[in-house]
């Protein structure tokens, strides 16, 4: 059975990219939003280690698309 975090995770996994890609008028939900998120079911404290992996790939993930969208914001300013 599936518990609350790793629920949380399936949901995050899910969404996250395409809410930080949005649309024309940027993310949907900031980059900030999903690293509360994520820190929050680290600071659980029945986290296993399974969970712990999925979570830190999602940190990886956020880190990469976060960069990425800083990028596009430097070269559209330029």
């Amino acid at each position: 059975m599936l518990t609350l975090v790793d629920q949380d995770i399936a949901h995050i996994t899910r969404v996250m990219q395409p809410s930080l890609c949005g649309d024309l008028g940027g993310p949907i939900l900031p980059p900030e939003y999903w690293r509360k998120r994520l820190y929050d079911l680290l600071d659980a404290h029945h986290v296993t280690n399974t969970q712990l992996c999925s979570i830190d790939d999602l940190l990886l993930q956020l880190d990469e698309l976060d960069n990425a969208i800083l990028h596009s914001r430097v070269v559209a300013e330029t």
